[in-house]
């Protein structure tokens, strides 16, 4: 690899001065925007960068190198490759190298961030990446841009630590013990790495067995180890507060305070909301939101009980009652499940095409919604309909596939407590016919059963407000499609990792 020994030393001067006042030796982590194309992306770039120096510091884990030099003495000397990157970080001693770039494609912009590893067990490799596309359809400011990339940042940061491993070597015995440079605590497997030769890049690491140690001290060993083994110290507990903080500060921007006048509002509006949503939700919905997957998903998803929700409602008294005709099951059950979705069986796609525009927002940061992000509202909608407490979590997957199943078990519940009513032209009375009772209370068993883990299930996902659509995070799901001896073709899905 082409070393560039007056880059790194320029860049160790700098490195020096701003960690000397660091309290205890940490892994350094350079960070460093090396592309833009456009002014709001080089406004993003400033605050994309300080947002990850941030974001490593309160960590704890790493040391950040001043972002902004370094992006500058990277650009002086056309360091911009992964391998003129990957020496440098070396000769400079940083164990973490971000590398990032923003392209600006005027109507959304694509955030590229890599974080490579130069220590072991990384030598080299990338730890993690992410690509997302960021629409920039809204009129957004210097603050707008910086809860944006600061979001991406923390993201980004999450994905890195759940990914990162830092070495902890063993260092000389005491006593009966060996010690440890860091205060850790638990379970670990020792490895051992050989010493590279001239032309080997990579050191060769074997595991050597396991060993459990409290606060630094090595308390019992099933490997014969020495000074200069090592263990791999994970960070997915800063990875998860990391993801919990920017969830919480996001949903602290763009959601009013939880209100109870607000759950309120929505249960009075439950009734008229499900009895118009057949009208209402596609035009209002769907059409004034430009949301024409909601709106396909809408008249597929809906067409079969809209149907028995008019049959059951048109056809019970006028055929049966009236006319002193015996009640089939089937008739019965459509009535009573029509009474259902005209009263709040509904509201679940009403909820979805009003409130998956307002997430949008959201997630875009225009403007504050209410109404939306109450864990309150979102219980009582998915106890009183099939899946709207997930709608209206922005969640559509999971609002359908609840939508289908509360339905189906509603309707073939309702069916067997419904007997055959018959007419006897003797008594001028319908009576009923006796039920299965062991079926209907199976199925109503189940029903009640899938709508507790659906209350449950809606109360702790969170709101659906992540900012851009995810274009590459780590591994690669995408369709293939390949010829199989020449004969025919095949299909099948391929996945790829990057490393």
């Amino acid at each position: 690899m082409r070393r560039i020994p007056a880059f790194a030393s320029a860049v160790c001067l700098f490195i020096c001065g701003y960690t000397v006042t660091a309290a205890a030796p940490k892994p350094l982590a350079g960070i460093a925007i090396l592309w833009s194309n456009s002014p709001r992306t080089l406004v993003m770039t400033g605050y994309l960068e300080k947002s990850l120096a941030s974001i490593s510091e309160s960590s704890g884990v790493f040391n950040p190198v001043n972002p902004a030099l370094l992006r500058e003495e990277l650009r002086k000397f056309s360091c911009t490759g992964d391998q003129c990157l990957l020496g440098f970080a070396r000769d400079a001693g940083i164990s973490v190298i971000i590398k990032g770039e923003l392209d600006d494609r005027n109507e959304f912009v694509v955030m590229r961030l890599s974080g490579y590893g130069t220590d072991i067990p990384f030598q080299g490799r990338i730890i993690y990446t992410y690509e997302v596309r960021i629409p920039m359809t809204g009129k957004y400011g210097t603050q707008e841009y910086s809860f944006i990339t600061g979001e991406h940042a923390a993201i980004f940061m999450s994905g890195l630590f759940e990914r990162y491993q830092e070495p902890v070597y063993l260092l000389g015995e005491q006593g009966r013990t060996l010690r440890m440079d860091a205060n850790v605590s638990g379970t670990y497997r020792a490895y051992r790495a050989a010493p590279a030769g001239e032309s080997a890049s990579l050191k060769a690491i074997t595991m050597i067995g396991t060993l459990r140690c409290r606060s630094g001290a090595i308390i019992q060993s099933d490997a014969s180890i020495r000074a200069g083994d090592f263990i791999l110290e994970a960070f997915h507990e800063e990875a998860a507060l990391i993801d919990r903080a920017q969830y919480e500060n996001k949903h602290g921007l763009v959601f009013h305070k939880t209100s109870a006048a607000d759950v309120a509002a929505v249960v009075l509006l439950t009734g008229p909301a499900s009895a118009a949503m057949p009208l209402i939700a596609p035009i209002l919905g769907y059409y004034w939101n430009n949301d024409w997957q909601g709106l396909v998903l809408w008249g597929f998803d809906l067409a079969p009980y809209l149907y028995l929700e008019i049959n059951g409602l048109a056809n019970y008294f006028a055929n049966y009652y009236k006319k002193k005709r015996s009640i089939p099951t089937d008739v019965q059950a459509q009535f009573y499940f029509g009474l259902y979705m005209l009263s709040v069986g509904g509201v679940s796609l009403f909820v979805d095409g009003f409130a998956h525009a307002s997430l949008s927002r959201a997630a875009n940061y225009e403007g504050i919604q209410r109404y939306m992000g109450n864990s309150l509202t979102a219980a009582y909608l998915a106890l009183v309909a099939g899946g709207a407490g997930h709608f209206y979590r922005g969640y559509r997957l999971w609002g359908y596939l609840y939508f289908h199943v509360d339905n189906l078990l509603l309707y073939f519940t309702l069916r067997e407590f419904c007997p055959v009513k018959r007419f006897s032209p003797l008594t001028r009375r319908f009576s009923g016919e006796r039920i299965n009772k062991t079926r209907a209370y199976s199925l109503l068993s189940a029903l009640c059963a899938v709508k507790i883990a659906e209350i449950v299930h809606a109360v702790l996902l969170r709101d659906n407000i992540r900012n851009g659509d995810v274009i590459r995070e780590g591994f690669i799901a995408e369709p293939l499609v390949y010829a199989a001896d020449g004969r025919s073709l095949s299909w099948g899905v391929r996945f790829s990792y990057r490393f």
